[in-house]
């Protein structure tokens, strides 16, 4: 038999003396300050020093190719043109509306999927996330085909109803202000919320909510006043992600905005970039404005959601049962959240689909409209083959590449007590207040500049660099929004059974990150393969990859041949998208069956207590949990 020995209380332990306990304190506080320095530096290398060389070559009023010359010149010329204040306003005014009309729609459809008995759910989600991994230049190739005022298929449908034969354009425009948002709330805002909240929603306990409810708290009382607040990490991050995107805009503006005179910052700064000779001083000028404006968001995160505990995955009871809608209630909700996905996904990917076997793109009054010589010619033609390659090659490298930078960033920022971590949250950010157009063009100073010029410009490597830097801010917070949701206790108590950090990482935090991190993944690997503007400055012919071979079939008029390449590009991120959720289903319910405990027969006649009334950290439905009360 195995004696037990005594609980030892503080008062037991003989505390250290005064000059050994300062030692320690010591050797701890320079051992912290040199990492949190080493860490510091290392993400200001990749993201400080773009920016600067940005910064300092606004300041650069020498002729392209001439020596540099510093000077206002540049900022002067920007604030002074007309163009400049026009564009910024009309970044604002398209980007925040369709930010809150997004975060609305986003987490009621994320509560309804994630908390609620909704039929139909998880289909629901899928077609969402394949709305995002739609290429922006396909979609809206797509309501080009369907809302085009001239002939576009729906107002060809409506002019036919009574009342409406005497209308030759319209009555619906895509080239118009509601139609732009309209396009981003459908291809960008509304999908990249729902992905980034679905995971938090699901791993937040039921028993916060019942405790509400049994203190006569109604159920929008308790959303309102429970469910939200405790979702304000998650909530916050994917607005102001949504608003970095929309202030990163370019593809839907350059189509939408181009042929109404509509204008955002990072149109107009392509336009000056390909001006005769190309304005990069003032075109630079005009982007480093809007770093101030991110830097301040990443501080507003900071203190937003630091004042209190967001935990909502802990050691205590865990209940994940759904919310109840009722017998009627639950079928109305889902079919309008089908014909919500109906209308905002099927419609431009049936378009997009349409598009690429017919003839001439939009034309049905042709004598036989359709065709298949489209996808002959690209499948024959050698330049889509080597786009492919360099496709999947970018995409896998810079998504494993990007999880891991973007993991040891959060869990520096949320875990550590580093002293340097709010200076490293704040540097994630900065890639995000660049427009991509420029951070390729601050990269393009970099590599040029170094003497590995030949393996970094014009190089896939140099590619991969760039789009993991691009999308760091995105791929950070919503790693720090989930290890937010973990509460360390669950850490320290594998610890106190002996596990080592290793093992308790493996075993406790990375499977109940598992969906989280799937999602930044398959992100990452979306930016990597749909990106257009942050390596449009550095590809080559060699290193071309098929975004860029979209956006030259999009902009010369070869618009069937780019919806055929819209449509392959879909089905490849969504085929990894459907790859990920797999493996990630598949490893967390290995771990459950790991970690479930043996069953034992009872020995007495107490009441056994029943596994389906207290869990422990884990869900036996939701794939975003794992049992780890064992």
């Amino acid at each position: 038999m195995t004696a037990v020995l005594p609980p030892v209380g503080p008062d037991d332990v003989e505390p250290l003396p005064g000059p050994v306990k300062r030692l320690v304190g010591a050797r701890r506080s320079s051992g912290s300050r040199l990492t949190g320095t080493v860490v510091l530096l290392l993400v200001g290398a990749v993201t400080v020093v773009p920016v600067t060389l940005l910064l300092l070559n606004s300041l650069n009023v020498g002729a392209p190719g001439d020596p540099a010359s510093y000077g206002l010149d540049n900022w002067r010329h920007a604030f002074a043109n007309g163009a400049m204040w026009e564009s910024a306003w009309n970044t604002l005014r398209l980007g925040v509306p369709r930010v809150l009309i997004g975060m609305v729609i986003a987490t009621v459809i994320s509560w309804l999927i994630a908390r609620t008995d909704m039929p139909g759910g998880k289909i629901i989600e899928v077609f969402l996330w394949f709305s995002f991994f739609i290429p922006s230049l396909s979609i809206t190739l797509g309501w080009i085909l369907l809302l085009d005022p001239a002939n576009g298929v729906l107002n060809q449908a409506i002019r036919w109803l009574p009342g409406f034969g005497d209308i030759s354009d319209g009555p619906l425009d895509i080239y118009s202000y509601w139609g732009i948002i309209w396009t981003h709330l459908t291809a960008t805002t509304v999908p990249i919320m729902v992905i980034l909240l679905v995971p938090a929603f699901r791993r937040m306990s039921r028993s916060m909510e019942e405790a509400a409810q049994i203190c006569g708290a109604s159920r929008i009382q308790t959303l309102v006043r429970i469910t939200v607040p405790m979702m304000r990490p998650a909530i916050v991050a994917a607005t102001l992600l949504s608003f970095v995107y929309s202030l990163k805009t370019f593809e839907i503006e350059l189509l939408l905005g181009t042929p109404i005179g509509l204008n955002v910052y990072s149109t107009q700064i392509y336009n000056w970039l390909q001006s005769s000779p190309p304005q990069f001083g003032t075109a630079t000028a005009l982007g480093s404005v809007f770093i101030p404006i991110l830097v301040m968001l990443a501080i507003v995160q900071r203190f937003a959601v630091r004042s209190r505990s967001y935990v909502t995955v802990g050691a205590h009871t865990y209940n994940d049962e759904p919310i109840r809608l009722g017998p009627v209630r639950r079928w109305v909700v889902a079919g309008v959240l089908s014909l919500y996905a109906v209308v905002t996904v099927v419609l431009p990917m049936g378009a997009i689909v349409l598009g690429s076997f017919m003839r001439r793109f939009g034309f049905f009054q042709l004598t036989n409209p359709f065709t298949t010589a489209h996808w002959s010619a690209l499948f024959e033609d050698n330049l889509f083959a080597s786009s492919v390659s360099n496709t999947l090659i970018i995409g896998l490298i810079a998504t494993v590449v990007g999880v891991l930078v973007y993991f040891c960033i959060a869990f520096v920022v949320v875990r550590s007590e580093l002293p340097t971590r709010g200076g490293v949250d704040v540097m994630a950010w900065l890639p995000a207040a660049v427009p991509g157009m420029l951070l390729g063009l601050g990269l393009l100073w970099v590599y040029l500049g170094t003497p590995l010029r030949t393996v970094l410009y014009g190089n896939l490597f140099g590619l991969i660099i760039a789009l993991v830097i691009s999308h760091m801010a995105t791929g950070t917070q919503q790693l720090k929004a989930a290890i937010l949701q973990v509460s360390p206790d669950l850490d320290r108590a594998a610890r106190i059974c002996g596990a080592s950090p290793v093992r308790s990482y493996a075993h406790i935090l990375f499977p109940l990150l598992g969906p989280s991190v799937a999602a930044a993944g398959v992100l990452t690997f979306h930016s990597a393969v749909s990106d257009v503007s942050t390596v449009v400055l550095l590809s080559s012919n060699d290193s071309r990859p098929l975004s860029i071979l979209l956006l030259e079939y999009s902009t010369s008029g070869v618009l069937e041949q780019a919806s055929v390449l819209g449509v392959i590009i879909s089905m490849l991120t969504v085929g990894v998208a459907l790859l990920s959720r797999a493996l990630s289903r598949g490893r967390l319910r290995g771990s459950r069956s790991r970690l479930r405990p043996r069953r034992r027969r009872p020995t007495g006649d107490a009441e056994q207590p029943s596994p389906s009334v207290v869990k422990a950290g884990a869900s036996s439905k939701d794939s975003s949990l794992t049992t780890t009360g064992s």
